[in-house]
């Protein structure tokens, strides 16, 4: 029998290259959960961006700051050299399916939303209501706890979560390479017509584009660090698993978990309104302090 690809093991890697990993798994994991915290503040102590689309990218930020409180520091601790433990490894792996789930789960959604947003503003502005986006995101997570937590114990609940995202994906990418067509061609009709489009809809054109773009980003980040996770296992499922194989497996997966602190740097850098609540935010967080360490006079 064919040596199962996603045994636990860190005799496949190097002391050096063990700790390396571990210490990046820390060092993204503290980075993940600031960033995300600040993205879940930001948008919850804002009225102006209390929209559909922001509640979704929330819930993102929520489970990436599961994957950083959880899934990366056990796997940090499991590189260090943990004694091999397979409830620790059972719980290790569902909280890495069930991360890997709410987050292509909900970039689904942000795409299809970004999509009715441009396509069809109309509709959109008609359809798209809190009510409509807490109704998905209890699907979302339903389904992603449901799949989650048993694809860490079952191996075929397993490969049904990977084909899910891999389905999700060949779904998603044809989908946004669309919105972004769209987006570059009503961009060019607004700058060819500039003087007779009225600003209201000028800035309401611009910031779908912006929208458009993060989603892009975020969505080719979560491609590019869990796609090999995903193939890699299914590639060699039916062979034996050799050390190059079982060691490009440890670097996907610190890789995959790593993207969950990469998405609050994209939305900083791409959406000025957030850059801007998050300098606000810190700075006052930062005078708050500076005003608690001073001496007061009683008299």
């Amino acid at each position: 029998m064919a040596k199962d690809v996603s045994t636990n093991s860190i005799e496949d890697l190097s002391n050096i290259e063990a700790t390396f990993l571990a210490s990046v798994n820390v060092v993204f994991s503290l980075c993940g959960i600031i960033g995300n915290v600040l993205v879940l503040l930001v948008v919850t102590r804002n009225r102006q961006l209390h929209t559909v689309t922001n509640i979704f990218i929330s819930s993102l930020a929520l489970a990436d700051l599961l994957v950083c409180m959880v899934a990366q520091p056990m796997n940090a601790v499991f590189l260090y050299g943990l004694p091999p433990n397979p409830v620790y490894g059972m719980t290790r792996k569902t909280f890495s399916f069930f991360s890997m789930l709410a987050s292509i789960s909900n970039l689904a959604v942000l795409t299809i939303d970004r999509y009715i947003a441009i396509v069809s503003p109309m509709q959109y502005q008609l359809k798209a209501n809190f009510k409509s986006a807490f109704s998905l995101l209890c699907l979302i997570w339903v389904i992603s706890l449901g799949l989650g937590i048993p694809s860490g114990v079952i191996q075929s609940i397993q490969r049904i979560t990977k084909y899910y995202t891999l389905a999700l994906v060949v779904i998603i990418v044809p989908i946004y390479i669309r919105i972004y067509f769209i987006a570059r061609r009503q961009a060019r009709v607004i700058s060819r017509q500039v003087e007779h489009i009225e600003k209201d809809l000028k800035k309401k054109s611009e910031r779908e584009n912006i929208a458009a773009k993060t989603i892009g980003s975020v969505l080719g980040v979560f491609i590019f660090c869990w796609l090999p996770l995903i193939v890699i296992p299914m590639i060699f499922r039916y062979r034996t698993a050799n050390r190059a194989v079982m060691r490009a497996l440890k670097w996907a997966q610190t890789v995959a978990l790593c993207s969950s602190a990469v998405n609050p740097v994209i939305y900083s850098l791409k959406t000025q309104i957030f850059k801007k609540e998050v300098k606000k935010l810190v700075r006052g967080t930062l005078r708050r302090n500076s005003w608690e360490d001073k001496p007061i006079a009683l008299v």
